[in-house]
């Protein structure tokens, strides 16, 4: 009981920064940053250009796919301690025991999670962080936010990037040493993410009319449909059906 109130006092917060003057916030023209998103859109452009997309291309040209799902592996396998809250607050007491009996067998026989064993065994990964458990909530999602050097995301979003930080169970309980090999298995996935993802992320970035826009409203589309159950990409509407351009 003392963990829902905690969550529901952290929902009233992140509810009081989402109410901004809006006359559909659920409308894919509501935009209320939109100023300082397109200042440090053009930021993250030129960083990705220059920098992240050039670095991203080189590591995974370099490093061998094997050695690129084992980190995917570990990095996930230890995020599993953090989805069993998530999923208990949530009020998901069986997708809760998935996660723990998962983490168990691959922390056990996949050598700390390298090795996928429970995905073999028919175990389904499925994440949750604290943005899910504020849309169980009922608490908006608010404006979109666009951080250097971060990408995009919500102010429901933003928030809870943050408490999933500082409420990490694995990282509140493992020593310093840990918490720095976890941290930098993180780092190497966001890198992988970003070549795995290179020709699409390319194509919306620099191939766009307008890239602010087509990331913002593709940004949206994925997380509405992730949070709401999971649609397909293949599904979600024409980026720019609900625009006047």
């Amino acid at each position: 009981m003392r963990a829902l109130k905690i969550v529901t006092i952290l929902a009233a917060a992140v509810t009081l920064g989402a109410c901004v003057a809006s006359p559909d916030p659920e409308s894919l023209t509501f935009d209320p940053f939109e100023k300082q998103n397109r200042a440090f859109h053009s930021v993250n452009k030129q960083v990705d250009q220059n920098a992240f997309g050039p670095v991203a291309r080189s590591y995974g040209s370099a490093v061998p796919e094997a050695v690129r799902r084992g980190i995917f592996n570990f990095r996930q396998n230890w995020k599993h301690p953090a989805y069993v809250m998530h999923y208990t607050l949530q009020g998901q007491g069986e997708l809760a025991g998935r996660s723990l009996m998962r983490f168990g067998v691959n922390t056990t026989f996949g050598f700390g999670g390298i090795f996928d064993v429970g995905g073999e065994m028919g175990m389904e990964l499925r994440e949750t962080n604290f943005d899910e458990t504020f849309h169980v909530y009922g608490v908006p999602e608010g404006g979109y936010v666009e951080v250097p050097l971060g990408g995009p995301g919500t102010q429901r979003d933003w928030t809870g990037w943050a408490l999933d930080i500082f409420t990490d169970p694995v990282l509140l309980v493992t020593s310093a040493t840990a918490g720095y090999v976890l941290t930098g298995a993180a780092a190497l996935d966001i890198v992988n993410d970003r070549y795995e993802l290179n020709t699409v992320l390319d194509e919306l970035l620099y191939s766009s009319a307008d890239s602010y826009t087509a990331q913002r409203i593709s940004y949206l589309q994925n997380m509405r449909a992730r949070l709401d159950g999971g649609t397909g990409v293949e599904n979600l509407e024409d980026i720019y059906d609900d625009l006047d351009y």
